[in-house]
């Protein structure tokens, strides 16, 4: 049988694409042919001014409330411009280089695949795209809209490796200090900082203005502790370790977890906040579509 177009995205398959680069052209060209245009992209017109009304002009737009005021005639002017930048904020801090013994890719490998196929397809619709890195250093490459753009983002991604301590609240402060005009902010991570210190800040997002998106993404394994006996774990962002007896923890420590997922999703979503929780199982066309549906 020939192989089904969802077939050529599985992430299994994605794995064996050495290339960030052709794994995110691979989801894009698997997902453009049965997604129509993305309600969160696209121009919008906004009312600029008036002026005095001159033979030819659409009689649309004339502005009637202001008729009846000054028993003039005057046109209402527009400017096209895009109705929402797209910046994207990634975690990179060392958690988000955890690859579990059954997943096709890391944390990070899933994340910034998701993050370039997200790109490509606002800018393929002519929208500005920005990064920004939440980790040590807080790198940001600033928003443009010429698909050119994508190769500077792909590059970026390419060449950098999950690593240091989560530094996310500070990061997305800075953010909510830096952004200037209102977005469309999609923040990938595992959120795996103390408690929910993040949500805070990402709420500060929200409160400005900002339409906001959470992808909060796990390993399968993150999210079952499927292991026997003791385990050493170590620690991907110190020299920290833990020994741990998986049989006796690991219903207390999945217990845990489904809590706290369930607290983010409802402080986040009452505060306005989408939030879309995935694994790094599944696949990049269906984490782009629970981004990208309205509803």
């Amino acid at each position: 049988m020939p192989e089904t177009k969802k077939s050529l995205i599985d992430p299994v398959v994605l794995s064996k694409i050495g290339s960030l680069r052709l794994r995110a052209q691979t989801v894009v060209e698997g997902i453009l042919s049965g997604l129509h245009k993305s309600p969160f992209f696209g121009h919008s017109l906004e009312f600029a001014e008036h002026r005095d009304y001159a033979s030819g002009d659409e009689i649309k737009l004339v502005d009637w409330k202001l008729y009846g005021k000054t028993d003039r005639f005057f046109v209402k002017q527009f400017e096209e411009e895009t109705n929402l930048r797209l910046t994207i904020l990634l975690d990179v801090s060392g958690s988000m280089g955890f690859k579990g013994t059954q997943s096709p890719l890391s944390k990070y490998e899933s994340a910034a695949t998701l993050c370039l196929s997200l790109a490509y397809l606002a800018l393929k619709q002519g929208d500005s795209v920005g990064l920004v890195l939440l980790g040590p250093g807080f790198q940001a490459v600033p928003p443009r809209s010429s698909m050119s753009h994508w190769n500077v983002l792909v590059e970026t991604l390419e060449n950098l490796r999950p690593k240091g301590k989560t530094t996310l609240t500070q990061s997305l402060e800075k953010v909510a200090h830096s952004l200037k005009k209102r977005s469309l902010l999609v923040v990938i991570s595992d959120l795996l900082e103390d408690g929910t210190q993040a949500i805070p800040a990402l709420k500060q997002l929200r409160y400005q203005k900002h339409e906001v998106s959470l992808v909060h993404l796990l390993d399968r394994e993150e999210m079952e502790l499927p292991y026997s006996g003791l385990i050493r774990f170590e620690s991907l962002e110190n020299e920290e370790s833990l020994i741990i007896e998986t049989d006796t923890f690991r219903h207390e420590y999945v217990t845990s977890l489904q809590r706290w997922i369930q607290e983010c999703r409802l402080s986040l979503t009452n505060s306005g906040i989408r939030y879309h929780a995935h694994t790094t199982n599944e696949t990049t066309e269906t984490i782009l579509r629970s981004i990208l549906k309205r509803n």
